[in-house]
């Protein structure tokens, strides 16, 4: 079995992509790796370095420490979809949203008819016999 190393990539196709990078290639290794974006990969290294400061930036250094740059010989992704998966568009989770939405109405007008009716009072004094 091929033990986890940092030339062959930890066996997760981890590297730094100097070549796509603005600085060293972590961000750009990172989000060719999981197959996101580099801005994505980016921004959020911003974030973390805006809100945390120091730890921004001791994590860039440890990827560059930890990371290996990229072969040349092996510079495509071995999968062939990210690996996070998003689901269902937007519009089809809105459309779900709205059907959801509709049936509690429903359920809820339901409700207003039983307690604003006769027999919820009739039911009511029986409960109190």
């Amino acid at each position: 079995m091929n033990e986890a190393n940092k030339q062959n990539g930890y066996n997760r196709n981890l590297y730094r992509d100097p070549d796509a990078g603005w600085i060293a290639g972590v961000c750009a290794g990172l989000a060719e790796s999981y197959g996101q974006p580099v801005w994505l990969a980016r921004i959020i290294m911003l974030s973390v370095f805006i809100f945390s400061g120091s730890l921004g930036v001791l994590l860039y250094i440890a990827g560059v420490v930890l990371l290996a740059k990229r072969p040349r010989n092996s510079y495509a992704p071995s999968h062939g979809r990210p690996l996070f998966d998003y689901g269902e568009s937007a519009s089809d989770r809105a459309r779900q949203l709205k059907e959801r939405m509709r049936a509690l109405e429903m359920r809820l007008q339901s409700m207003e008819r039983y307690v604003t009716s006769n027999r919820f009072n009739v039911n009511k004094e029986f409960k109190n016999l």
